[in-house]
């Protein structure tokens, strides 16, 4: 993302107040390079410095659906789930299926990523869709390559991933999480921050 002018100012003037500080040049002259040159203080240094990147840590911008409430929905991790090739009833299943999980664990956000837009239940719950071109328009060629369907869902998952920031992606065969996805999903609710503000939206506090 591109500063803004005034973000630009501040850290403009933060790098000049910065430079002004006793060991500046020691600590970017000979500190530094000996950091970099170690992998043992290079690992020390990330753990230390930077930002908390964990389950639960991390805030992403995306709507949590209606399952789920509380002031800190937005720390819960992003976990994509895929599926293709369902029928509408199937897809509808899946996004009710997967949302009443959700309510029960309380551990994570859904981003459905389907080749049929099911936009009236993922309106029911609340929830995000991203959608992929069904395998039988690319057979037909409409997208100029009948072979390229497998790189067309790469690429679109690719993008999602990065723009999500998800923590998962989980699939769906046949219109079912899979069980070692469910089970993944439940061990990630014993990751979270114990202080983290999520409960079920009709309840009035957290579990435990």
């Amino acid at each position: 993302m591109t500063p803004t002018p005034t973000q630009r100012r501040r850290q403009q003037t933060l790098a000049r107040w910065t430079r002004r500080l006793p060991g500046y040049r020691v600590a970017l002259d000979e500190v530094l390079p000996r950091v970099r040159r170690s992998a043992t203080l290079s690992d020390l240094a990330w753990r230390v410095f930077a930002p908390r990147h964990g389950a639960g840590q991390v805030d992403v911008p995306m709507r949590a659906g209606r399952a789920v409430v509380g002031a800190d929905v937005s720390r819960l991790p992003v976990v994509g789930i895929l599926a293709t090739g369902l029928d509408e009833p199937a897809a509808e299943r899946l996004v009710d299926q997967v949302c009443a999980l959700q309510r029960r664990l309380l551990s994570f956000r859904p981003l459905f990523v389907l080749d049929l837009p099911v936009f009236g239940a993922a309106r029911r719950h609340d929830v995000p869709v991203e959608l992929v071109v069904p395998r039988a328009v690319f057979a037909r060629g409409a997208h100029g390559d009948p072979e390229g369907w497998e790189d067309h869902v790469a690429r679109r998952v690719a993008g999602i991933v990065d723009h999500y920031q998800l923590w998962h992606l989980a699939r769906a065969d046949e219109g079912v999480l899979s069980p070692a996805d469910e089970r993944l999903l439940r061990v990630l609710g014993e990751r979270l921050p114990r202080e983290l503000q999520v409960h079920a939206a009709d309840e009035g506090q957290g579990p435990g």
